[in-house]
C-alpha cells in the first residue's frame, strides 16, 4: 500500500510539472479585452465605446480597454487588430467609414471583409447640419436653390457621404462631396466656414445645439418622438417620398479567431446593450441601439459591401 501511494504521488506531481492543455474557450474571457475604436476621442464612436465599457464587467465578464487608434478614415485602427493575436481579447468597434476605405484602396493592405464580423450595435441616421443663419439650414430653402446655384458643399466621413448622396440623389438634390477622416474634422470645417453642411449621426446633432442646425434627416427611418423634442420635427427623407440609409456601426474582430469566441463576443455584446443604465445614456445622447447577432450582421455587412462598391464613383 505505501508503494502503491509512492507512485500515486509520483504520477501526480509528473503530470503537475508537464505542460497544461492549450485552454479552452470555454474561459473566454478571463482577462481584460481591449476595445480599439478607430477614430479619436471624443466622437460618436468614442462615446458608444465608453458608454459601452461601463457595463462590461457585469454583462461581458471582463473589463474593457478602450484605445482610440484613429487616423486614415479608421484604417489605423484596423490594421492594428489585424496585427494583435486572433483570440477575440483585441475587438474592433467598426464602422463603414474604414469599411469604404478599404474598398477606395485595394492596395492598404487589408481588404473590407478581413474581419468576422461579431454584431451590429447600431444604425446611424445621418443627418445634415448648417450653421444657423447660413442659408442651408432650412430645407425647404436649401432644396430651392440647388438647381440654380453652385451645388452645396457637404463634407463628413465617406460613409456617411454615400449616405448623403445617395439621399439627396434621390431627391433630385445636387452636393459636392468633401471627405474626411472623422465627424469631428467635418464640424471643425463647417465651423470654420469650409463647407455649408455636415453629415453628422444625431448625438453630433445634439453636440451642436445653438451653434448649427439640423436640415434634414437622411436615415432609415424618423426620428423617435423623444429626440424631436430636442432637435426640432426635422424633415425626413422617408416622409420626402424617398428611401434613406442607415449606416451601422459593428463589432468585428481578427478574421481567424475562432467562431466559438465570436459567438461569445456577440452575446456579451447583446448583454450590455441590453444593461438598463447603457440604454438610458444612449438615449441621452440620441443614440438608437439596434443590435443585430453575429450570423445576421455578417450577412448584412456583406451586402452593405456590395451596396457600397457600387457608389463609389460618387467619393471625390
Amino acid at each position: 500500500m505505501l508503494l502503491k501511494g509512492l507512485l500515486l504521488c509520483l504520477v501526480a506531481i509528473l503530470a503537475a510539472a508537464l505542460p497544461g492543455p492549450v485552454q479552452s474557450d470555454d474561459t473566454y474571457p478571463n482577462r481584460t479585452v481591449e476595445w480599439v475604436v478607430p477614430f479619436g476621442p471624443g466622437g460618436g464612436s468614442d462615446r458608444w465605446a465608453r458608454i459601452m465599457s461601463s457595463a462590461a464587467i457585469d454583462a461581458f465578464g471582463q473589463a474593457w480597454h478602450v484605445r482610440n487608434r484613429g487616423g486614415e478614415e479608421g484604417r489605423l485602427g484596423w490594421r492594428y487588430m489585424l496585427g494583435r493575436p486572433a483570440d477575440g481579447y483585441t475587438i474592433l468597434q467598426g464602422s463603414m467609414t474604414p469599411s469604404v476605405a478599404a474598398l477606395r484602396d485595394p492596395d492598404m493592405g487589408f481588404r473590407p471583409d478581413d474581419v468576422k464580423i461579431a454584431a451590429f450595435i447600431s444604425s446611424i441616421k445621418t443627418h445634415l447640419v448648417a450653421l444657423s443663419g447660413s442659408g442651408f439650414d432650412d430645407w425647404d430653402e436649401f432644396a430651392a436653390r440647388s438647381p440654380s446655384g453652385a451645388p452645396a458643399r457637404i463634407g463628413g466621413t465617406p460613409a456617411m457621404l454615400l449616405a448623403a448622396a445617395t439621399g439627396l440623389d434621390r431627391l433630385g438634390v445636387s452636393a459636392s462631396l468633401h471627405s474626411y477622416s472623422g465627424t469631428g474634422e467635418a464640424v471643425l470645417a463647417l465651423l470654420a466656414g469650409e463647407i455649408d453642411l455636415a453629415a453628422v449621426s444625431t448625438s453630433t446633432v445634439f453636440s451642436l445645439a445653438g451653434r448649427a442646425s439640423p436640415v434634414i434627416n437622411l436615415g432609415a427611418r424618423d426620428n423617435t418622438p423623444a429626440i424631436k423634442e430636442r432637435i426640432g420635427d426635422v424633415p425626413w427623407i422617408g416622409a420626402l417620398g424617398a428611401v434613406g440609409i442607415g449606416v451601422p456601426r459593428w463589432v468585428g474582430v481578427h478574421p481567424d479567431t475562432p467562431d466559438e469566441v465570436v459567438e461569445r463576443i456577440s452575446g456579451g455584446v447583446g448583454r450590455i446593450l441590453a444593461d438598463k443604465s447603457v440604454v438610458k445614456l444612449m438615449a441621452r445622447l440620441g443614440e438608437e441601439i439596434h443590435y443585430l447577432p453575429r450570423d445576421v450582421a455578417a450577412a448584412t455587412y456583406e451586402e452593405l459591401l456590395e451596396r457600397m462598391n457600387e457608389l463609389l464613383d460618387r467619393m471625390p
